[in-house]
């Protein structure tokens, strides 16, 4: 278990780290994270499944303004770690993951706290000049709140394994599978979360016109997706040409403007 606990903590670690410094190119989505769980863990298939199903479950979760959502990324770790762990299946991931995301959406600002510990370290070197110790301090304070992170998920599951399998073998097996049927609806949550803020009259039709392919037609996602493509590139090329149009045969030169004024 602390092999299992240590692998789960320097992998939560590692992908955040990455997301950082690789300027966040999405590779801690609930997809991703719950497939390095299962490469960590030794079974990439039950990881590949929980991070799938919980993708669709944190579609529409997001930052906006001043708020901390429920941290999808390390209520993934924990949830796809417990599944793969207590051989529980999907159904228990979804169980664990909500409740472990709203906890570490809890530490979010605590654990942000721990930068500022090294603030005046930071302050004496900028008033000294000493850009080299800047330089070096810097990956320091970006991986400390990784550090945090990686050491919470790693003492849940540590400390929680036996517990938590000692309470999901007491939860009646109807729960268990209502749990597996609100899975199923949380993907269309997520969905109905993500249109609700990208949600406009105009794209309604775009909307409706996939629905009818997927449903009626029975095409795949990927043609679906390589043929909203397609669309998307039409209506760009014919939109600038329509503005390009417009704007030449409507908008005055400066010359012209200046003979009118002279005219009148």
């Amino acid at each position: 278990m602390i092999v299992q606990a240590l692998l789960v903590g320097v992998t939560v670690c590692l992908l955040d780290f990455l997301d950082v410094w690789l300027c966040n190119p999405m590779i801690t989505r609930p997809l991703v994270v719950g497939t390095a769980m299962g490469i960590a863990l030794g079974d990439i298939t039950t990881g590949v499944q929980v991070g799938a199903s919980l993708e669709l479950v944190f579609m529409g979760v997001m930052a906006i303004g001043g708020t901390v959502p429920p941290d999808s990324i390390h209520g993934t770790a924990v949830g796809a770690a417990y599944a793969i762990i207590l051989g529980k299946g999907i159904e228990t991931a979804i169980a664990l993951a909500v409740p472990a995301s709203i906890v570490c959406q809890m530490l979010f600002v605590p654990g942000i706290g721990i930068r500022s510990l090294f603030t005046p370290y930071v302050e004496r070197q900028v008033e000294k000049g000493n850009w080299k110790a800047l330089q070096r301090i810097f990956p320091v304070v970006s991986i400390s709140y990784e550090i945090f992170n990686g050491t919470i998920c790693g003492l849940a599951v540590f400390l929680g394994a036996d517990v938590m399998s000692a309470f999901i073998d007491s939860l009646p097996q109807t729960l268990l599978d209502g749990m597996g049927v609100a899975a199923n609806m949380l993907g269309a949550v997520g969905f109905g979360l993500l249109l609700k803020m990208m949600w406009q009259k105009k794209l309604a039709v775009y909307f409706f016109l996939g629905f009818i392919m997927a449903a009626y037609c029975g095409m795949p996602l990927m043609s679906i997706a390589l043929l909203g493509v397609i669309i998307v590139i039409v209506l760009f090329f014919e939109g600038e040409f329509s503005k390009r149009h417009t704007v030449s045969e409507t908008s005055p030169t400066v010359n012209e403007g200046e003979e009118e004024l002279f005219d009148d």
